[in-house]
């Protein structure tokens, strides 16, 4: 991670969630970091055949889309995870990334510059609109030519395939821009529904997009494959602040504009928000997961879909007890995580046991793996989270690790 004490700094300050309140101290007993997960896949679909696009994924691209909150929302946890991926099985590309620059988001490999005022930004997190597309988030062009810049983090020399995420009433057009060559894609009139522009091909990185006229237009992101099509992409989209319910706020057919990303493997990330509300309707919570993977399976049904439990975290710091010191709701939360990943055929990791268990943050906060808020995790956290989501996932596909 680059320049990460300060970029933290900043993004956490945005990434507290919505629904959590102020945190107090707590007394636990400090304990090793437990390094374990909890799986229910003695019959997961298609498990099988994802194993097999791993083997062949230097020959053919494996997509992963993980939805999420802010652990997903800081690109830290999902980051290294596509670090990871990419270092074993090839790097396929970036992966769907929001328009444009969304406050208290980032993106570990990209970073999006806009001019002011060209671009008006809607939020699923805290604000309405019946046009919200996958990922919650609403870019509307202000003026003609409103442009957006995509520049690598790192700088790799790769090549990519891109194409934007729209909604256009009327016919319009983008263009890009690369430093060497520059090209147009019309963006046809969508009737009102979420589509993916014609791809702009063998595109270097930084690239200038802009669009023609503003006029009943709307992105919804950028898609940003390896121009070699094969490798893993893992696209992390995720909400500061957000439930599993903030995808029933996204406009309806955001399971097609998912499907035409052409996931493998969908990791469902929710779950720290519910466990600060005290008064959660576990038996609604219950029905809208089981629901939301009854839905991801009938429009993904080649896809493996993979529940990350919600990690361990405290609410009131001065509380004695451990049990006291936990969000009302954390216990039942990961209790109903695990009988729906069980019931329904999902994988399932259980964030909370890696961690150590009940009140482990705040050994991890010792450890300076967790922040002074004890629900985010510093960026060495998300770091050693990930190498054990990925771990546990590669032993799913059945690879030895040491």
């Amino acid at each position: 991670m680059r320049h990460l004490p300060g970029v933290i700094a900043l993004l956490m300050s945005f990434a507290l969630l919505s629904s959590c309140a102020p945190v107090d101290a707590v007394q636990a007993t400090p304990a090793p970091v437990v390094k374990k997960a909890v799986t229910y896949n003695a019959a997961v679909p298609n498990l099988a055949a994802l194993t097999a696009r791993f083997k062949s994924a230097n020959r053919s691209p494996i997509s992963v889309v993980q939805l999420g909150d802010s652990h997903t929302a800081a690109d830290l946890f999902s980051g290294e995870m596509r670090r990871l991926l990419q270092a074993q099985y090839g790097d396929g590309g970036i992966g769907f990334v929001a328009a444009t620059p969304v406050p208290g988001t980032r993106y570990e490999r990209v970073i999006l510059t806009t001019a002011k005022r060209q671009w008006a930004l809607v939020s699923a997190r805290n604000q309405q609109s019946a046009q919200f597309p996958l990922g919650g988030y609403l870019a509307l062009p202000q003026v003609a030519g409103a442009q957006v810049r995509i520049a690598e983090r790192q700088p790799s020399g790769q090549r990519y395939r891109v194409s934007a995420l729209y909604q256009a009433q009327a016919n319009n057009s983008l263009k890009a821009r690369d430093g060497a060559t520059q090209a147009s894609r019309m963006l046809a009139a969508t009737g009102g529904q979420w589509r993916f522009s014609p791809v702009f091909n063998n595109i270097a990185l930084p690239v200038e997009l802009s669009i023609a006229q503003p006029q009943g237009l709307a992105l919804g992101g950028w898609n940003i494959q390896g121009q070699k099509n094969a490798g893993v992409t893992y696209s992390a989209l995720g909400i500061n602040g957000a439930r599993l319910d903030v995808l029933d706020k996204w406009q309806a057919g955001w399971l097609d504009t998912l499907k035409a990303l052409r996931p493998d493997l969908v990791v469902l990330a929710y779950g720290t928000n519910e466990a600060f509300d005290d008064e959660l309707d576990f038996g609604l919570y219950e029905r809208q997961l089981q629901g939301k993977i009854a839905e991801l399976r009938r429009t993904l049904p080649k896809a493996v879909i993979l529940l990350v439990g919600a990690p361990d975290s405290i609410k009131h710091r001065r509380a004695q007890a451990c049990a006291a010191a936990q969000p009302h709701s954390l216990r039942q939360v990961i209790q109903i995580q695990k009988t729906v990943a069980r019931q329904s055929g999902a994988l399932y990791w259980d964030w909370q046991a890696f961690m150590g268990g009940d009140c482990s943050i705040r050994n991890w906060q010792a450890r300076e793996m967790a922040r002074g808020d004890l629900v985010h995790l510093t960026a060495d956290g998300y770091r050693q989270s990930a190498e054990g989501l990925y771990r546990f996932l590669r032993g799913q596909l059945g690879e030895r690790l040491p």
